[in-house]
């Protein structure tokens, strides 16, 4: 038989002890939501980082390609949609024309762990519209257009190459515009030329905006078509999105050389991202047997220039002109 104060004793060790549990229940609980907060805030924090760090690193390897492959084109604005280690990112861009500016291009690209960067559209295409000229010329291509504002699309000539004939010359157009129109044109020269060379045989009076460079390590692959209008292959025109080259920087602040595209295709070889075999291919090319190349190894196969339209046919009839294309036209005011 339990004595009575024994009793008591027992009920008081029970309600310490479920007082003890309850402690330790709340204490416990406590402590899981602090880590938890704790885990998911660092997450948030890591994931933050980490998306940043891979947007900005993939947003640098499209930039450096973007300096040796865009003609006359700058970078206006970048917009970043972050998700969890994966992201989007827009980069716009535009071009000058003696001083007006024009908007021009939305590339949207995906990023994530795996992928690093992708292509998931221009955010245009261009428009192809049949030329009357040229379709009573039989030619085989069309006239591109920029979808965003209706402008022309600049094409160029590798000097060499067959073109079955059809090579466009915009030259002749320049009479029926206003003399004072701002005009873009992209020049193909007869052969290759360095830097000194062009700046020196061309008119005085028109801006060298951007300088294409000779990257083709097999021009023979250029010619693909066969058909019965020609017993051998020939080539398409490239775009302005196939060439590269290099240009004035902070509208003209700074003169372009050579030089800007050396050092942009190191950059795209140290960083090793998606572009790194093209600039691996550039340069192979480009300093042939030497560890690397130097300034003299960049020829130049053409020029984008801009100026009035009556400034602009001082162009006809220079013996180092094969073709000129109209890009973009604008109004002074």
């Amino acid at each position: 038989m339990t004595a009575p104060w024994e009793q008591k004793d027992d009920q008081n060790l029970s309600k310490v002890i479920k007082k003890a549990k309850r402690k330790t229940m709340i204490r416990n609980t406590i402590i899981s939501l602090v880590v938890t907060v704790l885990v998911l805030f660092g997450g948030m924090l890591g994931n933050a980082h980490l998306t940043s760090w891979l947007a900005m690193r993939g947003l640098d390897e499209e930039r450096i390609m973007m300096k040796i492959s865009s003609p006359n084109l700058q970078e206006l604005r970048t917009e970043l949609d972050l998700g969890f280690l994966s992201g989007k990112v827009e980069l716009s861009t535009y071009k000058v024309v003696e001083g007006v500016p024009i908007v021009w291009d939305t590339k949207k690209l995906y990023f994530d762990m795996g992928s690093r960067f992708s292509l998931l559209n221009r955010g245009y295409s261009s428009i192809n519209v049949p030329d009357p000229v040229m379709t009573q010329q039989n030619y085989e291509y069309y006239r591109g257009y920029n979808s965003q504002n209706g402008q022309r699309e600049m094409m160029f000539y590798v000097p060499g190459v067959n073109y079955n004939e059809k090579v466009l010359n915009d030259l002749p157009s320049l009479e029926q515009m206003e003399p004072g129109k701002l005009v873009e044109m992209a020049v193909s020269f007869d052969k290759s030329y360095t830097q000194v060379e062009v700046e020196k045989m061309l008119p005085a009076g028109l801006s060298q905006t951007w300088y294409w460079v000779d990257t083709y390590d097999n021009k023979k692959n250029l010619e693909f078509i066969r058909n019965d209008s020609s017993p051998n292959k020939y080539a398409l025109p490239e775009s302005a999105r196939q060439v590269y080259g290099y240009g004035g920087e902070w509208e003209g602040l700074f003169k372009p050389k050579p030089e800007d595209f050396l050092q942009s295709l190191t950059y795209g070889l140290q960083m090793k991202g998606k572009h790194y075999g093209e600039f691996e291919r550039i340069s192979n090319y480009l300093k042939k047997d030497k560890a690397a190349p130097d300034a003299s190894d960049v020829q130049l196969l053409g020029v984008v220039v801009t100026g009035t339209a009556k400034e602009l046919q001082s162009l006809k009839g220079k013996p180092y002109v094969n073709t000129a294309v109209l890009g973009a036209i604008v109004d002074k005011y």
